[in-house]
């Protein structure tokens, strides 16, 4: 069997292998000369936080049919491309191919899930206050 190094660590991997087994890296090109990596973890990041509910960054990842019925539906009223959003961050989202993102970073995941959550907390102060604000009058 053929043998050719990590270009990222210098490790003896098999000519054939898309993944460094000792450094997990991706290999810029697979044996057949085609670019078969998952998607970037950041870039798929971004596309879900600034146009997840457009269903962008499915498009991105290979996930064409699911990424058209998000752009029809606003991302499911943003709660798809939201959910969508938190599965990127923890590194539990896959593409097409069912594989996971490369080059995920925890750090920036959970940095950017908690930034997140205060847009959300905010929406929710905001919509209970309607709601007291619609239902104290009755009330009293």
């Amino acid at each position: 069997m053929e043998k050719k190094k990590c270009p990222n660590c210098g490790a003896e991997i098999d000519a054939e292998a898309t993944r460094c087994y000792v450094c997990q890296k991706w290999l810029s090109q697979s044996f057949n000369g085609v670019d078969d990596r998952p998607p970037e973890f950041l870039a798929t990041l971004l596309f879900a936080w600034f146009l997840g509910c457009f269903g962008v960054h499915r498009f991105y990842t290979g996930n064409i049919p699911i990424g058209v019925v998000q752009f029809l539906t606003l991302g499911g009223c943003g709660i798809w491309s939201y959910i969508d959003f938190i599965l990127i961050c923890f590194n539990k989202f896959k593409d097409g191919k069912g594989r996971l993102l490369r080059d995920y970073n925890s750090n920036v995941g959970i940095t950017v899930f908690v930034i997140s959550l205060v847009p959300l907390g905010l929406i929710c102060l905001l919509i209970f206050g309607i709601f007291l604000a619609v239902i104290i009058p009755e009330i009293v």
